[in-house]
């Protein structure tokens, strides 16, 4: 192998992986590793090739004795091999040549028969790094071979990743099981345990993942799934380009994937997914189901209050968004445009019930624009738009509480400690609160619950459009162009688009009982019609194709918005 000028370096072969980004390749003993197979040469004559090399790398003519560290000794008798043919190209017009003459090309659709034979299947390890959307399919299939049996999918099994205090994990749980499916949480499992289950005999129809949970950066635990037979698709709860943004291959855009903002659904496809579908958060049917909680004793000095639940900042965000900046001028523009006060045409948060023109309100769209963001993937260059679009929401958050506390007086926060720097006159800051016991009983007992919706999510809503109203309680929010899934005659009365607005609402909202019950009436009959977990999960599976044993319409078309 050549050599660097110090002779202490090699000097490794450049080539531009699958996502067209350039890495090098090395090539020595311990890049090879036997996946399978005994490894038995002594054919007695027999020219039968009993050894597949899954990749040959950059220098085929030194395996013979480069792979003496498996055992197969110097002098490799007769393999059979293959060869990623994107990679293949970049090894140069001389590399073909240099194969030896007892290697003979394979046929990937022979990967699975040759594993089962017995045969030792050895692969070059940096090739499937680069190129895990050519590999990741093959490996997947020798693994599934080995099984002691093929793996059958049980009708109705579902494989939910992450445990029960992961996001939306009960929630939906619950919903697929009303549907009449099995459900199981499998916590932190990855791959390897995703392997062992599929050998014992355990095959999920569906593998059904919120923000890529239990899936790896490189796909491998998708091969694995779907060579099992198993359907795999993913909700993106979260901002989808976030998300993608730390994986290293394009399996995701072969996915159904579900997001929560339809402004997502063209910038999905135009990476090259495939099956992009909106698809909304929504309300527990079982707080529906039942009559709405009444206020509790335990908050009781929550009432006539406006109440604000939610973080200053999410957790991780400091290592996520490492290297980004604000930008100074359009930074300066941003927060211009959030105060509704001075510049009212700027400042407001467009109507919910029509889209946005383009760069009228600083969201994670118009940071996009502003910041020249050329590549929305692979990399992280998005997160630059991400991390100003999430200290816009900071600001936004700010500006409204300040205010709200300003003209009220009457606003108690719950969430982190950054409140108390960030808001240091609003007198009542509480500590976190439970979502699943605490939180209801608060939004039962306050005047009413504050939504601030992230500018992350363009045309996002948050978990409390759903469960403030499922508890009882009365929502006040901000103008996110995701309430046109809802009636306008019931968005009409709940929303502000400034922050001077919000203390006019709230009076309005708190002073007519009248007004008040018949809103928490009006909104919880239209989110048991048709915006349930339930709903959603009847509305994924039959997309998928999948059945359902439950009887509940999927009716999540939006109204008045394409």
């Amino acid at each position: 192998m050549p050599t660097s000028p110090d002779m202490n370096r090699p000097v490794r072969l450049r080539v531009l992986d699958e996502l067209g980004l350039p890495k090098s390749l090395p090539a020595g003993p311990e890049d090879f590793r036997t996946l399978c197979g005994p490894g038995d040469h002594d054919t007695g004559g027999d020219t039968r090739p009993v050894t597949l090399l899954l990749g040959l790398g950059p220098e085929p003519e030194r395996l013979p004795d480069l792979l003496a560290h498996l055992d197969c000794g110097p002098g490799l008798k007769a393999a059979r091999y293959l060869e990623c043919p994107e990679l293949a190209a970049q090894y140069g017009a001389s590399w073909p040549g240099r194969i030896p003459a007892n290697f003979a090309a394979a046929d990937p659709a022979d990967v699975a028969a040759l594993a089962r034979s017995g045969a030792r299947i050895i692969l070059y390890a940096p090739g499937a790094r680069l190129f895990p959307g050519y590999w990741g399919p093959l490996l997947a299939a020798a693994q599934v071979a080995l099984f002691a049996s093929a793996p059958a999918p049980r009708p109705r099994l579902v494989w939910l990743p992450g445990g029960e205090g992961g996001l939306l994990r009960i929630e939906l749980r619950e919903a697929l099981e009303a549907l009449g499916y099995s459900v199981r949480l499998t916590g932190d499992a990855g791959v390897a345990d995703f392997r062992a289950l599929l050998a014992e005999g355990e095959c999920p129809e569906l593998f059904f993942s919120v923000n890529f949970s239990g899936l790896d950066p490189l796909g491998e635990a998708r091969h694995l799934l779907e060579a099992a037979g198993t359907r795999v698709a993913v909700w993106c709860v979260d901002n989808p380009l976030h998300l993608v943004s730390g994986l290293k291959s394009r399996f995701w855009t072969r996915l159904p994937l579900f997001v929560t903002d339809d402004w997502f659904v063209e910038p999905l496809q135009g990476l090259g997914a495939a099956n992009v579908r909106h698809l909304p958060l929504a309300a527990r049917a079982r707080d529906l189901e039942n009559a709405p909680r009444p206020p509790s004793p335990a908050w009781a000095n929550l009432a006539g209050r406006l109440v604000f639940v939610g973080r200053s900042i999410f957790p991780g965000k400091d290592g996520f968004f490492a290297g980004c900046a604000l930008p100074e001028a359009p930074w300066a523009e941003a927060r211009t445009r959030l105060e509704a006060g001075r510049h009212p045409d700027l400042g407001q948060r467009p109507d919910f019930d029509r889209r946005p023109d383009f760069g009228s309100w600083p969201d994670f769209g118009w940071w996009l624009e502003r910041l020249g963001v050329q590549s929305l993937w692979p990399g992280a260059e998005v997160r630059r738009a991400g991390y100003c679009a999430e200290e816009t929401g900071r600001a936004w958050r700010t500006l409204c509480l300040g205010r709200a506390h300003t003209d009220l007086g009457l606003l108690t926060v719950f969430g982190d400690a950054g409140w108390r720097e960030l808001l240091p006159e609003v007198a009542d800051q509480r500590g976190f609160v439970d979502y699943y016991t605490a939180l209801p009983d608060i939004a039962a007992s306050a005047g009413a619950c504050l939504n601030l919706t992230n500018p992350l999510l363009p045309h996002g809503l948050t978990q409390r459009h759903f469960d403030t109203w499922a508890a009882g309680g009365l929502l006040l929010t901000d103008a996110t162009p995701g309430l046109g899934i809802f009636p306008a005659e019931l968005t009409r009365e709940i929303t502000f688009r400034a922050p001077a607005e919000i203390a006019p609402r709230f009076r309005i909202l708190t002073s007519s009982p009248a007004l008040a019950a018949e809103l928490k009436a009006a909104w919880r009959a239209e989110l048991l019609r048709a915006h349930t977990y339930d709903h959603r999960m009847a509305e994924m599976l039959e997309s998928l194709g999948l059945r359902s044993a439950g009887s509940v319409p999927c009716t999540t078309k939006k109204e008045g918005r394409a």
